[in-house]
């Protein structure tokens, strides 16, 4: 089997190499597959989209009439807290970074009023100068919060137990059986994200959850064009196209 031939359009001569011919297709398939994933990844992005704009709707519920699912799911994030901070007993999450400055989250316990459970509130972040005194302020009495809960992935491996000697606590991460353990108390096992204008809010520097498809599109459009390209380049370079454009043109 011979390796070339040509195929002759009317004016037009396109000398075929099979090799090349093979390698292009090959080339132009792994490019399309490449769009075509990208555009599943925006698909999954705008169900995602969706599923949170439907969370975002609902109706925040009391935290304590919260049912946790034997999956682990939780059927509503937003949630209303009543009772008070354990103001004395915070612990200070370490090193968190906001707008190039090192600092702490804030983790307040929080008691329920009518279970007496305890949730851990993430209230935000602080950064303290050199030298300057940490104050993060103190929320006193009965207080009604809304949040959002806040599902952590899991993190492999136990951090050393932190020193609780004295108080504020730092630790490294939010390790709720760690914290539980501490405080000598039943926690809810999941915190919660204070939401703006809520007592004992602070900066609020959590990163926004969003499922943006316009990058995932612009991927698969970019995926297309290389394809497309490559085709035809290699119809321009294996063919007479021009010289018979060019032909066409002239007076």
């Amino acid at each position: 089997m011979q390796s070339t031939a040509e195929v002759k359009l009317g004016p037009v001569l396109i000398r075929v190499n099979w090799f090349v011919v093979a390698g292009i297709v090959l080339t132009a398939m792994g490019l399309i597959r490449l769009g075509i994933w990208q555009l599943d990844r925006a698909s999954e992005k705008m169900a995602l989209q969706a599923a949170m704009q439907q969370e975002q709707q609902k109706e925040a519920i009391n935290i304590e009439d919260i049912i946790i699912t034997r999956d682990g799911t939780i059927p509503n994030l937003h949630v209303t807290l009543a009772g008070e901070y354990i103001n004395d007993k915070s612990f200070l999450l370490v090193p968190q970074s906001y707008n190039g400055q090192l600092g702490f989250g804030v983790i307040t316990p929080f008691r329920l009023q009518n279970s007496n459970r305890i949730v851990l509130v993430d209230r935000g972040w602080i950064t303290v100068a050199s030298g300057a005194k940490l104050n993060f302020g103190l929320v006193v009495g009965a207080r009604q919060l809304t949040a959002q809960i806040h599902l952590r992935s899991s993190s492999p491996g136990a951090d050393e137990r932190p020193d609780a000697s004295s108080w504020p606590v730092q630790i490294r991460r939010l390790d709720v059986d760690v914290i539980s353990e501490i405080l000598g108390e039943d926690i809810f096992p999941y915190p919660v994200r204070l939401n703006e204008d809520q007592p004992g809010v602070l900066i609020r520097h959590w990163t926004a959850v969003t499922a943006n498809s316009n990058a995932n599109i612009s991927y698969a459009i970019q995926w297309f064009v290389f394809a497309s390209a490559i085709v035809i380049v290699s119809l321009f370079t294996s063919s007479n196209i021009v010289s018979v454009l060019r032909k066409k043109e002239a007076p």
